[in-house]
């Protein structure tokens, strides 16, 4: 799951969107489409795993065999190579009928994909988890369809709040500040919160502290960047660092190699990581810490949240290629079809269904039960890509000694103001 799209992306798809329409491959006017009878389909997809190729191979040869006439051409292409292969295949017009990528607004505002409700049933769209869903929707119309998910949360060392007298993670701010000051008592040179405001991570771990005090980078479609809330919160964060409560310097903190060694050498009780990321995961689990997961703590009454990742499937709109793109679609999200696919991957359903399928798994269970509380970054927007830079270069000054955390969210807000 990689950052959002770039500028050359949004005019490579508007350039190769008019192109195809005025060369008559479809629109919203003109719906006639073939049965999928003998039809060639090609899927891209990611590469996330080693596991990736394998499981679509297998995949395929099972569908092909429940749909007789029906081929799929598979292009598998790892995340390094991903984007810039699309733009070619984009510029070129030779577009494939299913793409499994990391941005889909600029396809959708193109008019080169399908609406979700044209390729699948009722029923199927209803399965998708509300919050991915709407994440997947650009000018209120679903286009793209949730595909693979993770979530950002608050891991824990259990031994660390246990030594200091916790029975759980803290669920308020003012119960967080008062762990944090207890764990800060111990022998031990513990670190009570190790805070990533750096270059890599530290817009997601602000906008999930941003969201736990019920503020926002929009709230009913305007920005608020500068609201209030996000003035509190980003203080909240510098008075934590001020008081030695988090790690020295956490406005140049990354996660990689930051926060998460720090947790994974026992030496952080709480920290800002998400499920399926090996990097974390991995030294974590071979440390043999005891460890939980929870949302962050909330203030001002905000509702628990996690920070929502996803990735997405699409279908383009080609002449013919409708049944075929829905019969792949509905054989996919069969639920012991995606929740295969999900193991293999190690990554969280967008489904309903596939979540009931992992509710119960010692290894899952507790990660499915923190997607409804997703929240998401407005990457629909088409200056989201801009605003990020532009977040994750300065936002760590906001944290600094001396910092004016108004007039840094001020600065940022006039460049969210400027690009709508």
């Amino acid at each position: 799951m990689k950052t959002p799209r770039t500028a050359l992306t949004r005019l490579t798809v508007m350039i190769a969107g008019a192109a195809l329409l005025a060369a008559g491959c479809g629109n919203d006017d003109d719906n006639s489409v073939g049965t999928g009878d003998g039809q060639s389909i090609r899927l891209v997809v990611a590469q996330y795993t080693e596991g990736t190729q394998p499981y679509w191979e297998e995949f395929i040869e099972e569908f092909e065999a429940e749909h007789p006439g029906t081929s799929v051409e598979l292009q598998v292409i790892d995340w390094g190579n991903l984007r810039s292969q699309v733009n070619t295949m984009i510029q070129t017009q030779q577009i494939p009928d299913l793409l499994n990528i990391n941005l889909f607004a600029d396809y959708a505002e193109a008019d080169l994909l399908y609406r979700a409700d044209e390729v699948m049933s009722d029923e199927q769209l209803a399965d998708f988890v509300p919050a991915f869903a709407e994440n997947a929707s650009y000018d209120g119309t679903q286009y793209a369809f949730p595909f693979v998910a993770t979530v950002n949360g608050m891991y824990y060392n259990a031994t660390i709040l246990e030594e200091a007298g916790l029975d759980g993670p803290p669920e308020t701010w003012d119960e967080f500040r008062d762990a944090a000051e207890k764990i800060a008592d111990l022998p031990g040179d513990y670190v009570p919160y190790a805070l990533a405001l750096g270059s890599e991570g530290g817009t997601g771990e602000f906008g999930t502290w941003a969201r736990s005090n019920d503020g926002d980078w929009m709230i009913d479609g305007e920005w608020t960047i500068n609201g209030d809330r996000n003035v509190e919160t980003l203080e909240f964060l510098a008075e934590l660092s001020e008081d030695g409560l988090t790690q020295p310097n956490p406005g140049q903190t990354n996660r990689a190699d930051g926060t998460w060694p720090l947790f994974a050498q026992g030496r952080a009780a709480m920290v800002y990581a998400s499920f399926g990321t090996r990097a974390f995961m991995g030294p974590v689990e071979e440390s043999g810490i005891e460890f939980g997961v929870a949302t962050h703590p909330t203030n001002n009454d905000a509702e628990p949240s996690t920070h929502g990742i996803q990735d997405y499937l699409m279908a383009f709109r080609k002449e013919d290629n409708q049944q075929a793109v829905s019969d792949f679609l509905a054989y996919f999200y069969q639920p012991e079809n995606y929740a295969e696919y999900l193991r293999v991957e190690g990554l969280l359903p967008t489904t309903e269904s596939g979540a009931n399928e992992f509710r119960d798994d010692d290894e899952f269970g507790q990660y499915v039960e923190l997607l409804e509380h997703a929240r998401f970054d407005p990457a629909a927007q088409p200056v989201w890509a801009e605003l990020r830079g532009t977040l994750d270069s300065d936002l760590g000054t906001g944290v600094a000694p001396n910092a004016d955390p108004q007039e840094l969210l001020d600065r940022i807000q006039s460049i969210a103001e400027a690009g709508l």
